[in-house]
């Protein structure tokens, strides 16, 4: 067997790619979620004024709209205010508790789109997504009680040529250094944590409901980690976004240090802070010359 090779992600891809995340902050989701709000907000007050001629016979029908219209953005208001206020302060704000997102499901999609007319990758979109959610798990830590903590790895972690069963069991892996798996199957063997390699958002959402954790580390691309922290709210999710010097959902890399600060996080082991270093190191099998 050809022995390991250390290789670190070419400036082409790897760490230029790294680079621009640990740079892409929370604000320009909040900021492009606060433009979504008002436009929103914008559109009904013109639909009323354009069908105000057509109801003004029938002021209670009329009134009916307006006062729903009125309480669907207060909600919105309201939320969006209580995660901005979050995740800007460090303060645990949010309320109700343990109650899906509905700003942030309607809010964000707009988000998006608002970002494409003004340019803006919806990738980095997404990171700065999963650094606001960050922010507010942070935030939430005196509510996060137990330790059943679940860490999701996507199976891009595992090198291409290993023919290793994984998803089935994470203990299949060898461990034999050329990819992360290794190296996190040892670090959860550390925390004593349950660790899941998955493939999909159904698997990954099949082993969430089933282990029921109390709090979940996963590793992913912007998109899977966006989707993924939506589908399973309430229960907190610090993400880490994995590197990709290879292309998307082939050898993928992540950073083990943002990894472990973020295990450290949910074991209250918090000695120093979370990592924002974007250093990422690969393990591949290297050809013969």
């Amino acid at each position: 067997m050809q022995k390991p090779e250390t290789i670190q992600a070419g400036p082409a891809n790897g760490q230029i790619e790294s680079a621009w995340r640990a740079a892409w902050t929370k604000l320009p989701f909040l900021a492009f979620c606060w433009i979504s709000f008002f436009l929103l907000t914008a559109i009904f007050g013109l639909f009323l004024y354009l069908v105000y001629p057509r109801l003004s016979e029938y002021h209670l029908t009329y009134y009916v709209i307006s006062g729903v219209l009125l309480f669907f953005v207060l909600i919105l208001f309201s939320g969006l205010f209580l995660i901005t206020a979050t995740s800007l302060t460090g303060i645990d704000l949010l309320y109700p508790h343990g109650k899906r997102s509905v700003t942030v499901r309607i809010l964000f999609p707009i988000a998006i789109f608002l970002g494409q007319l003004f340019g803006v990758n919806r990738n980095r979109l997404r990171i700065s997504f999963v650094k606001a959610n960050n922010a507010l798990t942070k935030a939430q830590s005196g509510r996060i009680k137990g330790d059943r903590i679940l860490i999701l790895l996507p199976h891009c972690l595992q090198i291409d040529i290993c023919n290793r069963k994984i998803t089935n069991d994470v203990n299949n892996c060898l461990r034999c250094g050329r990819c992360a798996v290794g190296k996190l199957v040892e670090m959860g063997e550390k925390y004593g944590l349950r660790m899941e390699v998955v493939n999909g958002g159904t698997l990954a959402r099949r082993r969430v409901a089933s282990f029921k954790p109390n709090g979940i580390v996963a590793v992913a691309c912007e998109r899977d980690l966006t989707l993924g922290i939506q589908d399973v709210y309430p229960i907190p999710v610090y993400g880490v976004i994995n590197d990709r010097p290879y292309g998307p959902c082939v050898n993928t890399c992540v950073d083990m240090d943002l990894v472990e600060n973020a295990v450290r996080f949910f074991r209250k082991d918090r000695d120093r802070p979370i990592s924002q270093s974007p250093g990422t190191e690969c393990r591949t099998n290297t050809p013969a010359q």
